[in-house]
């Protein structure tokens, strides 16, 4: 007998086993950057990159929050530069900062309320994921942060 698709979920969520869902081509081969649209209402993401960033280490961690699931995959990005942001960053749950530089830029530009609300992670620089061991880091900063999503969502 087929189980409902909410109630599959569930249980495969209680099991600990994530469905894999085949993929499509990639849409771009850079992230996306944070525009007017994506200010309108609060996003599940964003991350903040510094400006050095090199169209290699851009898709790598495209390819690294598609991996992560829904709440990263479509995260727009803020670029950090001269120590400050260039653009105002939209209202979100959660921010990546990569690297101290980036997340002391965004601590100066939002909002204390936006602060007090929000999940500020700081994470290694993005060269760090080319090292040995820096897509592991990465992976394991981020696991909190999707498993209090996941409670928050189970609650409401």
């Amino acid at each position: 007998m087929p189980l409902a698709a909410g109630r599959r979920q569930r249980i495969l969520r209680a099991l600990g086993v994530t469905p894999y869902v085949l993929r499509g081509r990639r849409e771009a081969d850079v992230l996306p950057a944070a525009s007017e649209g994506d200010r309108a209402g609060p996003v599940s993401c964003v991350l903040v990159m510094p400006e050095g960033c090199t169209e290699r280490l851009q898709r790598l961690v495209m390819r690294v929050m598609q991996a992560l699931g829904d709440g990263f995959a479509g995260a727009p990005r803020a670029v950090v530069k001269a120590g400050d942001l260039d653009a105002p960053v939209p209202t979100a749950s959660a921010y990546l900062a990569f690297g101290e530089t980036q997340a002391r830029a965004l601590g100066r530009s939002l909002p204390a309320a936006v602060m007090a609300t929000a999940e500020v992670l700081l994470l290694d620089e993005p060269q760090a994921l080319l090292e040995a061991g820096g897509k592991r880091r990465l992976w394991q900063a981020v696991s909190g942060l999707r498993r209090h999503w996941r409670e928050t969502a189970e609650t409401e």
